[in-house]
């Protein structure tokens, strides 16, 4: 555990100090740039080269240096920090447990200090004071999130994950960071956040479409497309929670679409597409106008269907009242050409319909409406799958 200490504070010590530190030097031949030096680094060369030393695992130069610093300001909670950390990287633990309480008695703005009582709130099994100090580090330093040493304890624990969701709560600014600055993230990382942002959603902090999108976003790119497709469920409540997602267009347009679970819109060459307000209600109604010569995909959405047989439904016509010439569908794996399947009318439902049938052989699906020669202009509203076929 004290190993760990130590690997966080060296973290801490050089993210905290580095851009301070450069700042410190350049001001020295640039006096404007002054006034923007923080104020722990200006003129505190000290506590800037105690930093350094820590983040470069100089156990006993960075305990000098604390100890000059204690010298030079006494009071200051830096100064104390950075002897407690000399200390405890010198192997001192019971002096460096002394200097950091005198350091929180000082001030709680310290990144060295709120990691440090962190990890022992940590070893006493107390997530919830855990939770406190991560939040507090987070607030100042947003990019902290990707600190391993700082979330893994608190994501892989139960405990530590709702508490978690409890400083999430008050919806601070790192947040954002969390569930938004994710895209070069590996498949473990996301996966321990998949339970978080889970777990949040269910307490009523649901972020929305655009806030979530890039972590369900980069859940898809690494395969993982049930843990993305749920996630997107959880916090886009446009999106809904059927098997097919938004199935009414809220939120499709002709621009880029917001996730990986959403619907897209594709080429048009010699066909005009769009999206007009559907007289039906909620939603819109996904217009086609023009003649292709072969069968062509214009519309599609990612699905994640356990194997089975389904029905998908939609409502559609010629733009004058009459059935016109009806869509084609197809649901294949990505990648995969498309089999068009041929939909059949229901005069009791007024709906037209398909069957499809998910055999397991990928992890994820793509839906496609596609037109043909035959199939004139027409429009796409209410699109809906269930369980159970024709």
């Amino acid at each position: 555990m004290w190993a760990r200490v130590g690997l966080v504070l060296a973290c801490l010590g050089y993210s905290a100090l580095a851009l301070g530190s450069g700042l410190d030097r350049i001001s020295a031949a640039s006096p404007d740039l002054a006034a923007k030096v923080p104020a722990f680094f200006a003129s505190e060369a000290l506590r800037v080269r105690g930093g350094q030393a820590l983040a470069k695992g100089q156990a006993r130069e960075a305990l000098e240096l604390g100890k000059a610093a204690i010298a030079d300001a006494p009071t200051d909670p830096q100064s104390t920090a950075m002897l407690g950390a000399g200390r405890l990287a010198s192997g001192e633990r019971g002096g460096a447990e002394v200097a950091f309480r005198v350091a929180g008695k000082l001030g709680w703005r310290v990144p060295i200090t709120q990691s440090y009582w962190m990890v022992r709130a940590l070893a006493a099994g107390d997530y919830r004071i855990a939770a406190m100090r991560l939040d507090a580090l987070l607030r100042q330093q947003p990019a902290l999130h990707r600190q391993r040493q700082l979330l893994d304890p608190l994501e892989r624990n139960p405990a530590g994950r709702s508490a978690l969701v409890e400083r999430m709560a008050a919806s601070p600014i790192w947040l954002t960071s969390y569930a938004g600055d994710v895209a070069d993230l590996p498949t473990d990382v996301m996966l321990q956040r998949v339970p978080v942002l889970t777990e949040a959603a269910q307490k009523g902090l649901v972020l929305g479409c655009p806030a979530i999108a890039p972590s369900v976003n980069r859940l898809a790119v690494l395969g993982q497309m049930r843990e993305g497709r749920e996630l997107w469920r959880a916090h886009c409540p446009a999106a809904g929670k059927e098997l097919l997602g938004d199935g009414r267009f809220q939120m499709a347009g002709p621009r880029d679409k917001v996730s990986a679970f959403a619907w897209e819109l594709l080429g048009s060459d010699g066909l005009t597409l769009g999206f007009v307000p559907s007289p039906n209600g909620a939603g819109q109604r996904l217009t086609v106008q023009g003649v292709t010569p072969n069968t062509r995909p214009v519309l599609s959405q990612l699905l994640v269907l356990a194997p089975g047989r389904y029905l998908l439904t939609w409502r559609s016509d010629d733009g004058k009242g009459g059935p016109g010439k009806t869509l084609s569908v197809a649901l294949a794996c990505q990648g995969e050409a498309p089999q068009w399947l041929t939909a059949q009318p229901n005069p009791a439902s007024g709906r037209w319909q398909a069957g499809l049938v998910v055999d397991g052989s990928c992890a994820a699906q793509n839906l496609l409406f596609g037109v043909g020669p035959d199939s004139g202009d027409l429009w796409l509203e209410d699109v809906r799958i269930a369980a159970g076929g024709l």
